[in-house]
């Protein structure tokens, strides 16, 4: 299954597939080649992609589920339109705030750790089986995009991330928690600075996304030992 939040990051890649059935308005049935892969949407945020990914789950036994979209870029090492595989999460906005910092859930000690499905606060891509090859990275993910100087300087202060979104660690822990190989295929379309949309390139992002996912689904079409 992937999964993503607006028809918009997928769009182009839905046009490649064969469409095979509508399960709702929200999840679709698609085929390439031998691959059959479900799509689903989500909604912006973790508290709609919680939902909507555990009743999916729920409701029919899938062997994988691919998160993909856009992201912001914390680094400039990353360039815009690159497409990178996120295999490591965090909650950035899930904790407390003092009069002189923010503090995690972990930090708090409202949550331990190293509890399951977390390790060293970290949320955790599953492994892969050489079917994918794209630049490892950490996320962050927040129920705001980061458009103010003072709250990225925060965020580049709290966080050794590369890229940021709204649902990448909602999906990892749902997953986690379901016992569903998850993975997270993010596309540049902005550097996270003081917002201004006009420094933006959606449709690069979009297209070299459509790309990179036609040919991972190509992959995993062939058994890979």
């Amino acid at each position: 299954m992937i999964v993503a939040a607006t028809w918009m990051e997928v769009h182009l890649l839905e046009e490649e597939l064969e469409k095979v059935e509508e399960k709702s308005h929200l999840l679709k049935s698609y085929r390439l080649g031998e691959t059959e892969v479900d799509i689903l949407i989500a909604g912006i945020g973790t508290t709609f992609t919680t939902f909507h990914l555990t009743n999916a789950l729920r409701d029919a036994n899938y062997n994988l589920v691919i998160n993909i979209g856009i992201a912001g870029s914390l680094t400039s090492e990353l360039k815009i339109g690159e497409v990178v595989n996120v295999v490591f999460e965090e909650f950035a906005d899930l904790g407390i705030e003092t009069p002189n910092e923010f503090l995690t859930l972990f930090e708090s000690g409202f949550i331990e750790i190293n509890e399951f499905p977390f390790e060293n606060g970290i949320l955790k891509a599953s492994h892969q089986n050489g079917w994918m090859e794209l630049k490892k990275v950490r996320g962050i993910t927040a129920n705001k995009s980061h458009g103010t100087s003072k709250s990225i300087e925060a965020v580049h202060t709290k966080f050794p991330a590369h890229t940021e979104s709204m649902e990448g660690a909602a999906v990892f822990y749902v997953c986690n928690w379901m016992g569903v190989d998850c993975f997270q295929i993010r596309s540049i379309s902005n550097y996270v600075e003081p917002r201004d949309s006009s420094r933006w390139n959606i449709p690069l992002a979009l297209e070299n996304l459509k790309l990179t996912m036609l040919q991972i689904l190509k992959n995993l079409s062939v058994p890979v030992n």
